[in-house]
């Protein structure tokens, strides 16, 4: 299908899969974070280093991304963008150390960059303000998607070729979907009639953007310790690996649910509902951190329940911060705005797992949990204070 008669399901679908294949490795490592441990003789900090690597190399590098969309158009990024993606998995699946893994996969990240800033643009570009969040949602729940597909399939993947098969595998997914989606994604029409100074700074001192990227910023805290530790937290507990696994599955799914269902309650009233619901998630995932903390020590059936309900919360809030911050600046500076919030969300997400490893190292796993019902809780209370966005469709390019 060409890409100027592409329809907004088509490019709903090719931005999901671009987006579920870069989030198998991002989202999905932590499904054999056990096995990463014992085959690098890794540290918990050391393992969050890994996990935490791809987000790190993406968040260094959106801004780039969506500046290379804007002036070379979506199609041209996403191809070269994901030939970095691609390299970067091959090259760490025949990785000899760990701060080699920890390097290709950085550099996995930076070119799968690309993705999560042109696939919020084309959907800003075919969908109006009331069905956004709906949108945002559904190309959102890819990532846990990902997580979802990597807890079924890389266990076995590397029980029967190691890391080596799993990581390559992941790179021919990574590249099938990103050039799927650079066919399908939309022509970006090239506008040279406005032209914004300081753009960056424009964004920042948009209507309650720093205030959205203070509630990011808890909220990836939460997200990033349940992703990356709750396979090693249960089985710390001493549950079977069986269990971990259901537990990791159970969280991947609620994040599924959780993103399209929040989306379509903050579509609610025209798309005015947006703040409401960035609130009440942050209660949901306050409340879902501390019944999962007593859960580890109840029992399997409790772990996996308890991992479900705290999903639901924790991990379903992104698409509701990309699409406010597209929606608080000037409309051609929509993406971009997307892409500072990303920025944030990917930067924190590889600098904070290392660290709460290294919390749950020195203090245990329950200061861990009750540390990101702290963050959660706060995350809340900053959302409160959060003034309404406009929700007026973007009339320029929002690929930059």
């Amino acid at each position: 299908m060409a890409a100027s008669s592409s329809s907004p399901g088509a490019v709903l679908a090719g931005a999901a899969a671009a987006q579920a294949s870069v989030s198998l490795v991002n989202f999905g490592l932590p499904a054999i974070g056990p096995e990463l441990q014992a085959d690098y003789d890794l540290t918990l900090f050391a393992l969050g280093a890994i996990l935490g690597a791809g987000l790190l190399g993406s968040g260094l590098a959106l801004v780039a991304a969506g500046i290379a969309v804007d002036r070379f158009g979506s199609r041209p990024t996403l191809v070269v963008g994901t030939a970095l993606g691609a390299a970067g998995l091959a090259v760490a699946a025949l990785a000899p150390t760990a701060p080699t893994l920890f390097l290709a996969l950085a550099v996995s990240g930076v070119g799968s960059a690309v993705v999560p800033v042109a696939g919020a643009g084309a959907l800003f570009t075919v969908y109006p303000p009331a069905r956004r969040g709906w949108a945002l949602g559904v190309r959102q729940t890819a990532v846990p998607l990902g997580g979802t597909i990597a807890a079924i399939v890389y266990p076995s993947l590397h029980a029967l070729g190691g890391s080596e098969s799993t990581l390559l595998l992941s790179a021919a997914a990574v590249a099938v979907t990103g050039l799927w989606f650079a066919a399908v994604v939309p022509r970006e029409p090239r506008i040279a009639t406005k032209r914004i100074a300081r753009p960056f700074r424009t964004i920042l001192t948009g209507l309650g953007m720093p205030r959205l990227l203070a509630v990011a910023a808890c909220y990836i805290v939460v997200l990033q310790a349940l992703l990356a530790y709750v396979v090693p937290a249960v089985r710390a507990a001493g549950q079977s690996e069986l269990t971990a696994a259901a537990a990791f599955f159970a969280v991947n799914v609620a994040a599924m649910i959780s993103r399209i269902a929040w989306g379509r309650v903050a579509d609610r009233q025209q798309g005015s509902r947006r703040v409401r619901t960035l609130v009440e998630v942050g209660v949901v995932a306050t409340v879902g951190a501390v019944v999962f903390a007593a859960a580890l020590h109840i029992g399997a059936l409790a772990i996996v329940a308890a991992a479900f309900a705290f999903g639901l919360g924790a991990l379903g809030w992104n698409a509701l911060v990309y699409v406010s911050a597209g929606e608080r600046v000037d409309p051609a500076l929509a993406a971009r705005s997307v892409a500072v919030a990303a920025t944030v969300v990917f930067v924190l997400s590889g600098l904070v797992t290392p660290a709460l490893g290294a919390l749950a190292d020195a203090a245990g796993w329950d200061a861990l949990w009750l540390a990101t019902a702290v963050a959660a809780a706060a995350g809340a209370l900053l959302a409160t204070g959060l003034p309404a966005a406009p929700t007026t469709p973007p009339r320029s390019d929002p690929g930059g």
